[in-house]
């Protein structure tokens, strides 16, 4: 069930989306607020294929969590991030991402030593790499 505590951004706890489709070609992805977007099945359709969803998620849970390294560092207020994702599918079976290369490029004027404490206790907070990681139940088989 979706939480329902909408005070801050960070206090969500669980989610719902829904995925509805008329064909293979496309799948309209909304969550409980109201929200949607297009997930495709082809990189020349409009609209996100499922690894660039995937990826997106890992980069703006980065992003969010450098700077919520940056506040408990007390580095003070970063200011623009660019996190950039590469995902890449495995060789072997079974279908999956077998890799993720993240980047984090700093505007701010930042040591490098910060910058890479940062980007490591950002990988600690984020819940997407942390979920990815862990390797996860994920129970498929239910219907109605």
């Amino acid at each position: 069930m979706p939480d329902t505590n909408r005070g801050t951004a960070l206090a969500v706890t669980s989610v719902r989306i829904e995925a509805h489709s008329n064909t293979a070609a496309l799948c309209r992805v909304s969550n409980d607020r109201g929200r949607t977007i297009d997930a495709v099945f082809s990189p020349r359709a409009d609209g996100f294929t499922p690894l660039e969803i995937q990826a997106a998620a890992v980069a703006v849970c980065i992003d969010a969590s450098v700077r919520i390294a940056a506040r408990k560092a007390e580095v003070g207020a970063i200011g623009e991030l660019a996190v950039v994702v590469e995902a890449t599918k495995a060789e072997d079976a079974p279908s999956r991402i077998g890799r993720f290369d993240i980047t984090v490029r700093f505007t701010d004027p930042l040591d490098d030593e910060v910058k890479s404490r940062l980007v490591e206790a950002a990988e600690h907070i984020c819940t997407i790499s942390n979920t990815l990681r862990a390797g996860d139940t994920i129970i498929v088989g239910r219907h109605e």
